[in-house]
């Protein structure tokens, strides 16, 4: 029944003029076709949980890919030193993270997204928008507010499910990096307000 279901959802996106799935999506449905394909002596639950960590380590490598894009932004259109700043120290951590999360999934077999999630381009096009000056800083600081709290919460679901020592230490470094992004960003917007 779930088969005929999800071909009748599948055959109605595609009489819609597509999926409309993008880069994290389709990560995220390879990892659960891999899973779900695995040796049938692996419970339930387990699949579960691998697909769980599967889908937070996407999530997070979105965010990342996002946050990053957000900081080379305002490397362009801020105006505050401050914020500059604070958009040059994330981009150096995302790459570093980005290369970690990576090297980690490649080793667990986990299919990352690439290329940016479409919430991702859409924070980053409403962002271009925005005119240089206070008005920037102010917005580039709330989206980065708002992403490091969505993944600061995905790394904490990471760690409470991560498969061994090494993904939880990881998510825990994460999620204390993407804390101390977030009060700093939102330390700087009150203090620019």
């Amino acid at each position: 029944m779930k088969t005929i279901i999800l071909g009748a959802v599948l055959a109605s996106g595609i009489l819609l003029g597509g999926c409309g799935t993008d880069s994290k999506d389709k990560a995220k449905e390879v990892n659960e076709k891999k899973i779900d394909q695995q040796a049938t002596a692996i419970s339930d639950d387990a699949k579960k949980d691998a697909k769980d960590v599967a889908d937070n380590m996407v999530e997070l490598f979105s965010m990342g890919m996002t946050e990053y894009e957000l900081s080379k932004l305002a490397l362009q259109k801020a105006t505050n030193p401050e914020v500059r700043s604070y958009a040059q120290r994330a981009m150096n951590e995302h790459q570093q993270n980005e290369k970690q999360l990576r090297d980690m999934a490649r080793s667990m077999n986990i299919t990352l997204p690439a290329t940016m999630a479409k919430d991702g381009k859409d924070r980053v096009e409403d962002l271009q928008d925005e005119k240089p000056g206070t008005a920037f800083d102010l917005q580039y600081l709330k989206e980065m507010n708002t992403v490091n709290d969505k993944a600061a919460d995905t790394a904490d679901d990471l760690a409470d499910n991560a498969p061994n020592d090494a993904v939880k230490t990881f998510a825990r470094k994460l999620e204390d990096s993407d804390k101390k992004h977030r009060d700093q960003a939102k330390q700087m917007r009150n203090a620019l307000d």
